[in-house]
């Protein structure tokens, strides 16, 4: 993994698990707009060694808003953003030479999506992800710097489903930049809870 081999680790006690806390709060910031702050993690052990472990953590927002004239939800407009960082801690890998090193990545994404006409939305994306320097090439060409933009246009057949239609283009540190269409079907089966916003 990484560049790091990898090894089968036995359960033994609570340590090995993986543990995933989260926690959200919304706010009602006016009567026609919304705002959701969370935090959440990720803890546990990782295969390149009997000790190393890997921790995930961020930060995320959401805010809405909606016309005081809206039907069925439109028109609305919403910005969601979260950061996310991880420490990947890798064993020593005697057989290729490698030694026992943590590697530090973080990236974000920010994304508009405007409900513009029901049932249609539009939508622009940005990401953008980067690491540490790594003692192994492998993990380095992995991990990357890489930005990536992406505008879409969104469907909702149903209150259950939506069909996006989405273009990205990725400027990566290196390799060649990349294009790619991606079409997304989404829905829901079931009851659900509703929600305020």
């Amino acid at each position: 993994m990484y560049g790091h081999a990898t090894t089968s680790r036995a359960i033994k006690g609570m340590g090995d698990f993986l543990y995933v806390p989260r926690i959200a709060s919304s706010f009602d910031l006016t009567d026609l707009q919304t705002l959701v702050l969370g935090a959440s993690a990720a803890v546990g052990p990782n295969d390149t060694g009997n000790e190393a472990r890997t921790l995930i953590y961020g930060l995320d927002t959401f805010w809405k808003w909606k016309s005081s004239h809206a039907e069925g939800g439109w028109p609305f407009v919403t910005w969601q953003t979260e950061i996310l960082a991880r420490d990947f801690e890798a064993g020593v890998d005697e057989t290729a030479g490698l030694p026992s090193e943590t590697l530090h990545d973080w990236g974000l994404y920010s994304q508009v999506q405007w409900g513009f006409m029901h049932p249609w939305s539009a939508g622009l994306r940005g990401e953008y992800v980067t690491g540490n320097t790594s003692s192994s090439a492998e993990a380095n060409e992995e991990r990357a710097t890489t930005t990536r933009v992406s505008p879409n246009v969104t469907w909702y057949p149903s209150e259950f489903s939506k069909i996006r239609l989405q273009y990205n283009h990725d400027w990566r540190e290196y390799a060649q930049n990349a294009d790619a269409v991606w079409l997304q079907l989404e829905f829901m089966l079931g009851a659900h809870a509703a929600h305020k916003f």
